[in-house]
């Protein structure tokens, strides 16, 4: 994703990018508001070191993703059928387990499956994950290992040889509902960006909330859920709210790195004092890391080609 935005990105304007049925990117502006909206990021300066961490994080994520889409397929769709191969880590995905439960769900008859729209599909997904997914607790190899009709080690074998993971039991329910209420949140994020424009003219204050509510939705998620922040970007978050931020966020990968912050232009310099204040003059930090602690953005462009001749752009 951040390299198809960083390709196709263009001045102005939101990205939205889709990998099904194959790679997407378009453009979609930002309507005129008032007060005027900006981007803030803001470092925490903590390091997630996958090499380290990622038996306990990052790679366990992607098995729990992928034993997720495996159990609900299993438990959801017709005994035999095959989840869709697809570019996963893993080979599968909860995506493949979405488009396959609906095209079954319509009888085999795809243009009856896709009479639903997007978010009614995903409002579907997250109910019949709650109802299916039920163990707050996690569940063991041997539980899994059931439901997928295989072994314990032929489970281990398909799914947790290609890199190290470390877990005794796997959160199936809270991944899964993470995986599909933001993927349900970026459609809603869509639908407004792409709803009514707003003149500017008019105070648009309820429509920016509204944004920063999605936003802030997604870090009560990556927190709870699929629990990849940490408490420093937590506090971030924290801070950034009380100085007037719409919302706060983490970005990226998670455990650290970068936050992103929706903020009226005019408490922009609030919510950078706040955070000097609160945050970053607690840590040990160079003149060179507290200039680039934290950035006020805009959407820009992607990368483009210069062809020179001559010596000269053409």
């Amino acid at each position: 994703m951040d390299q198809a935005a960083s390709v196709f990105s263009e001045q102005g304007s939101a990205t939205f990018v889709s990998f099904t049925p194959s790679l997407s990117a378009r453009p979609v502006k930002f309507p005129p508001t008032r007060p005027e909206l900006c981007f803030v990021i803001a470092q925490s300066f903590v390091t997630s070191n996958k090499h380290v961490t990622g038996p306990i994080h990052y790679n366990l994520r992607v098995v729990e993703v992928s034993f997720a889409a495996a159990y609900l397929h299993a438990k959801l769709n017709p005994p035999g059928t095959e989840l869709p191969q697809d570019a996963g880590p893993l080979g599968i995905s909860l995506q493949g387990f979405h488009d396959a439960f609906f095209y079954h769900n319509g009888g085999s008859d795809y243009a009856a499956a896709k009479s639903l729209t997007k978010e009614e599909e995903l409002r579907r997904l997250i109910d019949i994950t709650k109802d299916t997914l039920t163990r707050e607790d996690g569940y063991t190899r041997e539980e899994i290992a059931s439901v997928l009709q295989m072994s314990v080690p032929e489970l281990e074998q398909r799914f947790m040889s290609r890199f190290p993971v470390r877990a005794d039991r796997f959160k199936l329910r809270q991944r899964a509902l993470h995986v599909f209420t933001e993927a349900l949140r970026v459609v809603q994020f869509l639908a407004l960006l792409e709803g009514p424009l707003h003149t500017g003219r008019t105070d648009t204050t309820q429509f920016n909330q509204e944004l920063g509510r999605l936003m802030n939705e997604t870090q009560d998620s990556c927190r709870d859920l699929y629990e990849c922040s940490c408490p420093e970007l937590d506090e971030i978050c924290r801070i950034s709210r009380g100085a007037g931020a719409y919302s706060s966020r983490l970005t990226g990968a998670g455990w650290g790195g970068c936050s992103v912050h929706l903020v009226p232009a005019d408490k922009v310099q609030a919510v950078k004092e706040a955070l000097e204040q609160q945050y970053y003059s607690k840590l040990d930090l160079t003149d060179e890391q507290k200039e680039q602690a934290v950035v006020v953005s805009r959407p820009g462009r992607g990368s483009a080609v210069f062809i020179v001749e001559g010596g000269q752009l053409s």
